[in-house]
C-alpha cells in the first residue's frame, strides 16, 4: 500500500475525524518515519510499520491527546510487532566495522541500539529521535514518569559508555 496511499485514504468514511487523522500524519509523519527507522533499522519493516501506524491511527485516533505523541505511541507498537517477525540475526563472522569516521557513525549507532534492552531503546529513540520529553516518553510507552526518566537515564548511560570503548 505505502505509507503515502495510507495516509491519503485515512478517513475516506469520515471527513472530519479522518482529516485531522491525515492531518497529523502529515505533520508528524517525517518523525514517526525517523522513529520506526531507528528502532528497525530495515527500510521495508519500517514501511510496513509506518503503514500499521496510518491504519491505527485511523481506526483509534484520540484528538485529545498530542497527536505527536499518540502517532509515536503507535509506532512502538507497531515497530515490536515488526522486530518480532523479522529473523533472529545470528552473529556470523566478524562485526561490522565500528571503527570512528563518517561512513561507519550510522552502522556504529544502530549497533548500539541494538546491544540495549528493548524497553531503553525504545525510549531513547523516542526521546533522542522523536523529541518527546520523559514525560510525553512515559504517556507514549503506557508507563509511568519515573519508569520512562529511569528508561531514557540508563539507555543513554549505556551507549555514551560504548562512545568511550569507541
Amino acid at each position: 500500500m505505502g505509507f503515502s496511499r495510507g495516509v491519503a485514504a485515512v478517513g475516506a468514511e469520515e471527513k472530519s475525524e479522518g482529516s485531522v487523522v491525515r492531518a497529523a500524519l502529515a505533520e508528524h509523519g517525517s518523525v514517526v518515519a525517523r522513529v520506526c527507522m531507528a528502532l528497525l533499522g530495515d527500510a521495508e519493516a519500517a514501511e510496513r510499520a509506518l503503514e500499521k501506524v496510518a491504519r491505527d491511527a485511523a481506526a483509534s485516533f484520540d484528538a485529545s491527546k498530542d497527536p505527536r505523541i499518540a502517532l509515536l505511541g503507535l509506532a512502538r507498537v507497531a515497530c515490536a510487532t515488526q522486530l518480532s517477525k523479522l529473523p533472529v540475526r545470528r552473529d556470523e563472522g566478524a562485526p561490522p566495522d565500528t571503527t570512528p569516521d563518517d561512513g561507519h557513525d550510522a552502522i556504529f549507532a544502530r549497533a548500539s541500539l541494538g546491544r540495549l534492552k528493548p524497553t531503553e531503546r525504545e525510549a531513547v529513540v523516542l526521546h533522542l529521535v522523536g523529541g518527546l520529553d520523559a514525560a510525553q516518553v512515559a504517556e507514549a510507552c503506557g508507563i509511568d514518569l519515573e519508569a520512562a526518566r529511569a528508561r531514557i537515564a540508563r539507555g543513554v548511560a549505556e551507549l555514551l559508555e560504548e562512545e568511550k570503548r569507541r
